[in-house]
């Protein structure tokens, strides 16, 4: 009787252990490879969005700063004067055709005043009554440039001439409008005049006949006496 021989496979567990601890151990590789994959992934979605945000912010800054606003009218413009800092007044050279022509009817020399810290003189030529409203009087002056070099600042202000009545003290103005204005004795010098008439007219009552004038930066005229 023959034998039998048939093949056995031999049985190696020790073999059979290591691959299946090499399969956990690639199973929990990939499962923390495809982990970390989506952390990186996620983190670079986030630096991708916030870069987006920041070049739209960009170029909206660059947008405003490129665009001009559109230009307002003038006239709606608000009114940035300073109001405490006063105005300078306009340079005027008395040359006006509605001043009355200088007559003399006082004493050349007896009114005789000088003006702006000795820079001119001013003079007083006539002192009249207006014939068509007798409570109005109509004053001539002369005025002088006496240096050199004078500022275009120094100037007397006719129109803020006033007069008072040398017994009751009762002061009376310059009618509005009715005076040469500003004379600057720097603008006399520019324009080769050493001297000027000017004008202004004051209301005063009728019934008086004698009144001190002062004239805006030049010493005070007392007992004028007013001319018919």
């Amino acid at each position: 009787m023959g034998i039998l021989r048939r093949n056995y496979k031999k049985y190696y567990p020790e073999t059979q252990l290591y691959s299946r601890s090499s399969n956990r151990f690639l199973s929990k590789f990939a499962i923390a490879f495809s982990t970390l994959a989506i952390i990186f992934s996620s983190l670079t979605l986030a630096r991708v969005f916030t870069l987006q945000r920041e070049v739209e912010s960009l170029e909206d800054s660059i947008r405003r700063l490129t665009t001009l606003p559109s230009p307002v009218p003038s006239t709606n413009l608000p009114n940035t004067t300073d109001s405490n800092i006063p105005s300078p007044p306009p340079v005027v050279v008395p040359y006006s055709t509605t001043a009355p022509l200088p007559t003399r009817t006082l004493p050349p020399g007896q009114f005789v005043q000088s003006a702006l810290n000795n820079q001119g003189q001013v003079e007083l030529l006539q002192v009249n009554r207006s014939p068509h409203q007798a409570n109005v009087v109509n004053v001539q002056i002369r005025i002088r440039a006496l240096k050199l070099n004078i500022p275009m600042s120094e100037y007397i202000d006719l129109s803020n001439t006033t007069a008072r009545n040398p017994t009751t003290n009762e002061t009376y103005k310059a009618i509005s409008g009715e005076s040469t204005g500003v004379v600057s004795l720097g603008a006399m010098q520019s324009a080769n005049q050493p001297v000027v008439d000017a004008y202004v007219w004051l209301q005063v009552p009728t019934q008086i006949e004698v009144i001190d004038i002062y004239i805006p930066n030049t010493k005070p005229f007392e007992n004028v006496p007013i001319a018919s």
